[in-house]
C-alpha cells in the first residue's frame, strides 16, 4: 500500500523560522526533510504523510507564521494547476493540503 504525502518547499528564510516548529508538531515517523543548501528558494523540502491531523497542524502553523510576517507567499501546485494562494484562509490551505499530489511552495 502506498502512503500519500503532501510536499512543502520552504525558502531558506522561511526554513530559518519555521522548520523547527514543523518538526516539533509533526511526528518524526510522518515527516521527511531534505535540505538543499544550494537553492535559496527551495532550501528545504518536507514530505509529510497526508493525514487530516498533519494537514491541520501544517495549515495552522502556516497561518500563524504568515500573520507574524515570516511568510510572504504561498504557491499551490497540483498536476498542471499552479496558483498563488498567499491570501488563502486556514480552511482553504487545509483543503489544498488534503488534495492528492499537492506541492506547496512557501516563501
Amino acid at each position: 500500500m502506498r502512503t500519500t504525502r503532501v510536499t512543502l518547499r520552504l525558502s531558506r528564510a522561511v526554513s530559518d523560522v519555521m522548520l523547527d516548529d514543523i518538526k516539533a508538531i509533526i511526528p518524526a515517523d510522518a515527516l521527511q526533510v531534505f535540505i538543499n543548501q544550494l537553492d535559496e528558494t527551495h532550501y528545504a523540502t518536507l514530505e509529510c504523510i497526508q493525514t487530516e491531523q498533519n494537514c491541520s497542524l501544517i495549515a495552522s502553523a502556516l497561518v500563524v507564521w504568515r500573520l507574524l510576517g515570516h511568510i510572504k507567499s504561498l504557491t499551490y501546485r497540483n498536476g498542471d494547476v499552479l496558483r498563488d494562494v498567499s491570501d488563502a484562509s486556514q480552511f482553504q490551505i487545509f483543503t489544498m493540503l488534503r488534495a492528492p499530489l499537492t506541492v506547496l511552495a512557501v516563501h
